[in-house]
Parts: structure tokens; C-alpha cells; sequence
């Protein structure tokens, strides 16, 4: 299997204006920014109004991970994402593949 020759900037390097999650994606980013993005942005809806620390705790991930993801310091992993929605009840993940550059949207945005 091939590796990547270095790692990925974390998520939010790859925004060229404004700021995360809100701001526009650099063009020639990964197509796994909009992703982060998305994560960040419904896992910041499906928080409010809830204690993060408590979260993280039933959750079973760091606390630190929580706010790396909320501020697109970390790339979402697969095994988080799932511990995260079965804690908050709600799908982190986009329900339809995402354009690869270009303002970051949701499927709330529409």
C-alpha cells in the first residue's frame, strides 16, 4: 500500500480566508477538508447546550481530541466519529459525497 511521503496540514491550514469552519477551503486542499469541516461544524450543533468534558468522558475519547475536531486542529477519525455519534444521537458524517474545494458548505446551508 502506498504512504503519503509527509503528513497532512491539520484541517484548518487548508483554509485561505476567514476562519474555521466558516471560511473558504484553499482549491488545491485535500478532499477530505470539506469533510473535517462538516464534522466540525454538526459536531459543534449537536453540542450545544451540553458540557464538552462530559461528553468526551461518556464518549470515551480525550477531551483535548473534542476540541482538536471542533477547531479543525485534528482530521476526524473514523473510530471518534462513531464513538461521538452514538454518544450525541446524531450523524457526524455527510449523508452525500461533498465537493472537494470552495466554501465550506453543510446540507443546513441550503
Amino acid at each position: 500500500m502506498p504512504r503519503r511521503s509527509a503528513p497532512l496540514a491539520a484541517p484548518r491550514a487548508w483554509m485561505t480566508e476567514g476562519t474555521w469552519p466558516d471560511g473558504e477551503i484553499d482549491p488545491d486542499a485535500p478532499a477530505a477538508v470539506p469533510y473535517a469541516v462538516h464534522v466540525s461544524k454538526t459536531l459543534g450543533e449537536a453540542l450545544a447546550g451540553r458540557n464538552k468534558s462530559e461528553v468526551a468522558l461518556a464518549a470515551e475519547i480525550e477531551r483535548s481530541t473534542l476540541y482538536d475536531l471542533l477547531a479543525g486542529n485534528k482530521w476526524p477519525e473514523l473510530f471518534t466519529i462513531a464513538k461521538l455519534e452514538l454518544e450525541l444521537g446524531v450523524s457526524l458524517w455527510p449523508d452525500q459525497p461533498l465537493p472537494k474545494a470552495g466554501r465550506a458548505k453543510t446540507s443546513k446551508d441550503s
